[in-house]
């Protein structure tokens, strides 16, 4: 099965990425013009402060392919993705960091397999030095808990960098979620899909914008948004204290019945206190979680709010 895209829609988020764009939007001309294709470059500004918008601006006067959105205010990385897949009009659509960390000399080989039937073919970030110790340490170990713990499997290491079939985005865009996790979302939405291990190259400029505060949002995010199991371990975790007070009791019983003393042990009887209140807010904060999150949906508010757009 060999299938020509007609057109092709490469979306890219950009929050304060002014020194990034233009090398960015010289790299993928470069590869669409050597492929051949027609394409258009949908840019969301996502209430960038540094010029990123301005330069968006002239790039769409001087080039027709480009495209832009601007939000009102910064809504976050994935709200941004999911605008761009709702205004892109491919019929294959990429989306891709503005950084540069992702390779657009890549494109060609996603297209290859999209000729080649798959419907979404994802990228898996190849472990590597330049990415740090603790970011390599903290995306194995998310991983690792959301596959433990969610019913939809999410390879380690995916990225934000793939390839959707315009069926696939059309479900996608169906999908009105306040705490989008789309990398989750397109493994649920199923299809035929692959993967691309890739080698991520190092930021071009300026500073990440995922803090240690956004990295752990995002995990609790996705693992809240596929998995109820977190709620489940309140029952394991009553029943362990459960048979922790019965042991306990037949402890005291026996000793007061064959010794005739009464048991000693205000420390040991302490520390289970401890423990059980601590076990006790673990799970009210995970249940606060989960209605945290039903609670800003039932607010059915808008997605994202769009400015101006080109």
């Amino acid at each position: 099965m060999n299938r020509h895209p007609a057109n092709i829609s490469i979306v890219i988020p950009c929050f304060n990425e002014a020194d990034c764009i233009m090398a960015l939007y010289a790299a993928l001309c470069q590869v669409m013009q050597e492929n051949a294709v027609l394409y258009e470059l949908v840019f969301i500004d996502d209430g960038s402060t540094d010029g990123t918008l301005d330069l968006l601006s002239h790039l769409s006067e001087y080039d027709s392919h480009v495209h832009w959105l601007s939000f009102s205010r910064n809504f976050g990385h994935q709200k941004a993705l999911k605008a761009g897949l709702d205004h892109a009009k491919g019929e294959v659509i990429i989306t891709m960091d503005a950084d540069m960390q992702h390779p657009a000399a890549l494109i060609p080989e996603m297209l290859a397999l999209w000729s080649e039937g798959y419907d979404i073919v994802n990228t898996v970030r190849k472990n590597d030095r330049k990415c740090g110790w603790f970011k390599n340490a903290t995306s194995g170990l998310f991983y690792r808990i959301m596959n433990s713990l969610a019913d939809i499997p999410v390879s380690e290491g995916s990225a934000d960098f793939r390839l959707l079939d315009a069926k696939a985005v059309d479900i996608l865009r169906t999908c009105h979620e306040e705490y989008m996790f789309l990398r989750g979302m397109t493994s649920w939405i199923g299809f035929r899909q692959t993967q691309i291990i890739y080698e991520a190259h190092t930021r071009y400029a300026g500073k990440t914008k995922y803090s240690f505060r956004k990295m752990f949002s995002f995990a609790l995010c996705g693992i809240t948004s596929f998995s109820v199991r977190p709620l489940r371990w309140a029952i394991a975790l009553a029943a362990f204290f459960a048979l922790l007070a019965i042991a306990e009791i037949i402890y005291v019983i026996y000793v007061a019945c064959f010794d005739g003393q009464t048991v000693s042990g205000w420390a040991s009887l302490a520390i289970l206190i401890s423990v059980l209140g601590a076990a006790i807010l673990l799970m009210l904060g995970i249940m606060g979680e989960y209605l945290g999150k039903l609670f800003m949906q039932c607010k059915q508010r808008p997605e994202y709010i769009i400015k101006d757009k080109e």
